[in-house]
């Protein structure tokens, strides 16, 4: 007799840890979608159709057909952000609705234009980084990347950055010398005829860069990637490496930090 209580106890008591451990979703609730973006519990029908992407296994407790959508790139009038909650779009930003997939409070969150100094709204390093987001998902391919697109089948780094400022501005960066990522760092500002920001005066937009020590005159070779700052924290845009697609990826706890510079393209 003793042994069946004892039993059922432990038995209701493993049943509690896994009801608390493994909560149930619902259909339009939230949840965590590839790369720990901000996602909606919704049909995959409702999220193809909104330009999103899906997971399996981030919504428990709902219907087979229920995934975590997750929508990266969205935006409207020259104005470019992602899906997500309206709690998470943070001060600085603006929320577009019928944008994104779910219910009213899953939104497009963008820079808001009242914040951003040029007269036109929009500068040309957001213009840029809009772009380059149109190519999300092109595959990483070393050295790939021209003005009119990928080559070998995806972009590499520089590339991308190249072929959207190519795209919005008219100029061809490959032809100039300024393609590879060293050299672009390292160029002065009358070749680059961009300023270079200290990067704690970094916004989106901006040209990001990585290489150690970021040494031009001791060790240039060092400076081995480059992407877009998404914001004025540590998210950016880029062609990562081998094996990846083009995407958004957080720098924070990288172990290498990014270098003294970037580059503003006004």
């Amino acid at each position: 007799m003793h042994f069946r209580v004892l039993s059922s106890a432990i038995l209701l008591a493993a049943t509690t840890e896994a009801t608390v451990a493994f909560p149930r979703s619902t259909l339009n609730g939230e949840c965590t979608g590839a790369g720990g973006a901000p996602g909606v519990c919704v049909a995959t029908a409702s999220c193809t159709q909104a330009g999103g992407t899906y997971i399996s296994n981030a919504c428990p407790g709902t219907a087979n057909d229920i995934k975590c959508c997750v929508k990266t790139s969205c935006g409207s009038s020259g104005q470019s952000g992602d899906c997500r909650w309206t709690s998470q779009c943070g001060s600085g930003k603006s929320l577009i609705e019928n944008l994104c997939p779910g219910p009213n409070g899953f939104k497009c969150c963008v820079a808001d234009n009242t914040a951003q100094p040029s007269s036109g709204g929009y500068n040309i390093g957001e213009k840029i980084l809009a772009k380059a987001k149109e190519a999300e998902g092109t595959p990483y391919h070393w050295g790939g990347g021209n003005c009119k697109g990928p080559t070998g089948g995806g972009y590499d780094c520089s590339g991308l950055l190249s072929w959207a400022v190519c795209q919005v501005t008219g100029r061809d960066l490959f032809t100039e010398g300024l393609r590879v990522t060293r050299s672009m760092y390292c160029a002065s500002e009358s070749k680059l005829k961009y300023k270079k920001v200290p990067f704690a005066q970094r916004r989106a937009g901006d040209a990001v860069f990585f290489g150690g020590a970021c040494d031009c005159a001791s060790n240039p070779e060092g400076i081995h990637h480059v992407g877009l700052m998404m914001d004025s924290d540590y998210s950016m845009w880029n062609a990562l490496k081998t094996g990846t697609n083009v995407r958004k990826d957080n720098f924070k706890n990288w172990s290498e930090g990014a270098c003294d510079h970037v580059i503003r393209f006004s």
